[in-house]
């Protein structure tokens, strides 16, 4: 690179640092004001969708776990995240229809309950799911929609685990 090349690539640079502090000085002073909703780029957003029913909202509780009397408890096994850990107990749990299943997270990690064999299973989680038990904390299941029948389920985090629920 020649002088004159050197002098106009460091020119280059001067002019857009020059550019860039002038922007930045500008700019910082103009900070946002709630409310303030006149601009150019200012786009109204759709209203929020209703809410709809969906079908695991069936057997997912709504209800503090503490406070249900349980007929049943599904245990989810501490270590139960690493993969060929034993993770549910029982495994292959048996209900009456109408019994309340009390899920117990005893690992540190989130896990869930969702009906299915796996993530690819069109089914998945459209009779049942927990949604997210956080580690320590438990949910509920309701089996009062739930059909008579075998229903395998898994955790949606971590789907190697698995274990199966049969409704009388």
């Amino acid at each position: 690179m020649g002088l004159n090349e050197k002098i106009i690539f460091l020119g280059i640079l001067g002019i857009g640092a020059i550019v860039g502090v002038i922007s930045f000085t500008i700019f910082s002073d103009l900070p946002p004001i709630p409310g303030n909703t006149k601009s150019i780029y200012k786009q109204d957003l759709p209203p929020p969708p209703p809410p709809t029913a969906q079908a695991s909202s069936n057997t997912e509780s709504k209800v503090d776990p503490a406070t249900v009397k349980a007929d049943v408890t599904l245990t989810i096994l501490d270590g139960a995240a690493t993969q060929g850990n034993p993770d549910y107990d029982p495994k292959e749990l048996s209900v009456k229809k109408g019994n309340i299943i009390k899920v117990e997270n005893a690992d540190s990690l989130p896990h869930t309950v969702t009906n299915g064999e796996g993530a690819n299973d069109p089914n998945s989680a459209k009779i049942f799911d927990t949604s997210l038990i956080m580690g320590g904390e438990a949910g509920i299941l309701q089996t009062e929609e739930i059909d008579a029948g075998e229903h395998p389920y898994y955790c949606t985090v971590h789907p190697y685990m698995t274990g199966s629920l049969k409704v009388e």
